[in-house]
């Protein structure tokens, strides 16, 4: 069966929505971004039935995607904090403020270093139009 959609969302879109990057259409993580039972990503695809993680160790890199989003989220917070403060000197306004904002995004790190990954650091995962939509069916 052909796909006959003529509109495909963006890649931009689908990443910033936690869609999977071969089929656009179903989703990588289950439950919500801020849950108290932590993070749970979907082993498979449900809607191509893409498996996520590719081999043992995949989400190895989204470490290093997750550290430099913290570092830059932290030089943006130091900065708003020096501009709002009036630049004090105290360490304790920047220690404050940096853990607060490890806190509060450690579920968006989490998630966004992973779709980082999937997307933009994985060259042979590539979006195929004959996935898309409610035409495919597994």
């Amino acid at each position: 069966m052909e796909n006959n959609n003529t509109y495909t969302i963006s890649k931009f879109k689908a990443a910033t929505q936690c869609k999977c990057p071969r089929c656009r259409t179903g989703k990588i993580f289950e439950g919500g971004m801020f849950r108290l039972k932590g993070q749970k990503m979907n082993k498979n695809c449900p809607h191509c039935g893409l498996k996520f993680e590719m081999e043992p160790g995949f989400f190895y890199v989204a470490m290093f995607v997750s550290y430099a989003l913290n570092v830059a989220e932290f030089v943006t917070v130091c900065i708003a904090v020096f501009v709002l403060s009036g630049g004090s000197e105290s360490p304790w306004h920047y220690l404050t403020a940096c853990l607060l904002t490890a806190v509060i995004l450690a579920g968006v790190n989490f998630r966004y270093s992973r779709v980082i990954q999937l997307y933009w650091l994985t060259p042979n995962l590539r979006f195929n139009e004959k996935y898309y939509g409610e035409a495919y069916k597994k």
